[in-house]
């Protein structure tokens, strides 16, 4: 009773937060406070409890430094014009026949750059529903598209948060999980262009507004070394450079451009990197504002907090019962079906990715050592359920901040096809396999 009188006070927080407008951090907070109290209630010290927290932060440790230097990124492609040319660029191949397949595409694109839905609905998300707004185009459709390419570089970015804490929980090297992550794509990608390039027919535009590319033309100097810091990014993990090295990189070239191709002053820049890029034209603003080292920190405190229930979990056995109850679940419908089951579970109940993705380890992480099973195997199932399925939990952040931020509702997740089409996959696959356990 103690515990389900914690899992109470919890879910009443995030209710709070979620009508208040609040961060979940504060509901994670109140949370582990309740949690650590049952913990006492059961004969665990507070010393090793506090331990056993600090034990489960250590994973997070190695994911600050990739979100630190998300922050930074963030806020110089701002500045540096790199967003911008992207943007340019994609909205230049807009045809009346193909502005739902571009919107796909071009939020794919920022998203396997920025490796961050929030970042990509935030800039890419925001100029294709404004060009839609004005088009006359379907609303629901484009949302549908932008959602689903949101969430492309998730999985895939050598910039993507989520990657880099999937790959800290399961102990394996981020580059080769994302490699392998890489396998699984290709089908539900193929499906999902099949049906956008269908709707873009049956949905067209009726026309694109021209004040944004005069803006964006305006506001920057769009010549090809814009590119340099998303090339950078994108190619290096492919010669085998790591992830954080990959993200610093690109982080120099960023600066460098917003110095001597968009001549900006050297304040500014700084301003970019801590607090996040505002541009000068009122124009722009609403669009490209954003980023740095401040838009970071309520993400790592989440992710923080998420690693410290982990550890507490872990060293108390609080969610033992449950955990033999994923066990039989894994038992009777593989162990990706049991993925799915509790990356829902989790994201309702906590509303939230990053914690889904940890419980996601704790709960399952043992079916895979008795198993004998590789870490790479609960990497790829944690990658390929709750990461995408996070996105289709109505009142969970990875669902309403893209849905808040495009100003629709949730209508659209039937037509977000790649967020569904890549775990159904996954699932099929894991179906016909054989010679292993039931496993993506």
């Amino acid at each position: 009773m103690d515990l389900l009188a914690a899992f109470g006070i919890f879910l009443l927080c995030v209710f709070g937060c979620m009508v208040k407008g609040l961060s979940l951090f504060w509901a994670l907070l109140a949370g582990f406070f309740c949690f650590f109290a049952v913990g006492v209630r059961r004969g665990t010290p507070a010393g090793p409890l506090l331990k056993m927290a600090w034990s489960g932060m250590a994973t997070a440790l190695k994911v600050l430094r990739v979100l630190l230097l998300l922050g930074l990124l963030t806020g110089l492609w701002r500045a540096g014009g790199t967003v911008a040319f992207f943007v340019w660029m994609g909205v230049r191949l807009i045809t009346p026949q193909t502005f739902v397949l571009v919107a796909f595409l071009l939020a794919s694109v920022f998203s396997l750059a920025f490796g961050s839905c929030f970042g990509v609905v935030g800039t890419a998300g925001v100029i294709l529903m404004t060009i839609a707004r004005s088009g006359g185009a379907n609303l629901v459709v484009t949302a549908g598209a932008i959602m689903s390419g949101i969430y492309f570089g998730e999985r895939l970015s050598p910039a993507s948060s989520s990657a880099a804490l999937v790959s800290a929980v399961a102990g394996v090297d981020q580059r080769a999980f994302q490699m392998r992550m890489w396998r699984d794509t290709p089908v539900p990608f193929l499906a999902t262009l099949a049906l956008y390039g269908g709707l873009s027919v049956l949905c067209p535009i009726q026309q694109v507004d021209a004040q944004i590319m005069s803006a964006l033309e305006e506001g920057f100097s769009l010549t090809w070394p814009a590119i340099l810091p998303a090339a950078a990014l994108l190619l290096l993990p492919w010669l085998k450079v790591s992830a954080l090295a990959s993200i610093a990189v690109s982080c120099v070239l960023a600066a460098g451009c917003a110095l001597f191709v968009q001549r900006l002053p050297l304040g500014e820049v700084l301003h970019a990197c801590t607090l996040g890029y505002r541009p000068v034209l009122p124009e722009l603003t609403e669009l490209m504002s954003g980023g740095g080292l401040i838009s970071m920190v309520g993400v790592c405190l989440i992710v923080v907090l998420s690693c410290a229930y982990s550890g507490m979990f872990n060293g108390t056995g609080l969610l033992a019962p449950v955990t033999s109850r994923v066990g039989a679940l894994a038992e009777r419908a593989g162990l990706f079906g049991a993925h799915v089951a509790v990356s829902f579970g989790c994201c309702a109940l906590f509303c939230n990715q990053t914690v889904g993705i940890v419980m996601s380890g704790q709960l399952l992480g043992e079916e895979y050592r008795r198993r004998a099973l590789p870490p790479m195997e609960l990497a790829a199932n944690i990658g390929n359920s709750v990461v995408n399925l996070a996105g289709l939990v109505p009142w969970a952040i990875a669902c309403t901040v893209p849905l808040t931020t495009m100003e629709i509702g949730v209508s659209i997740l039937p037509l977000s096809f790649y967020l569904y089409l890549l775990p159904l996959w996954c699932w099929f696959r894991a179906g016909r396999m054989k010679d292993l356990p039931k496993t993506c």
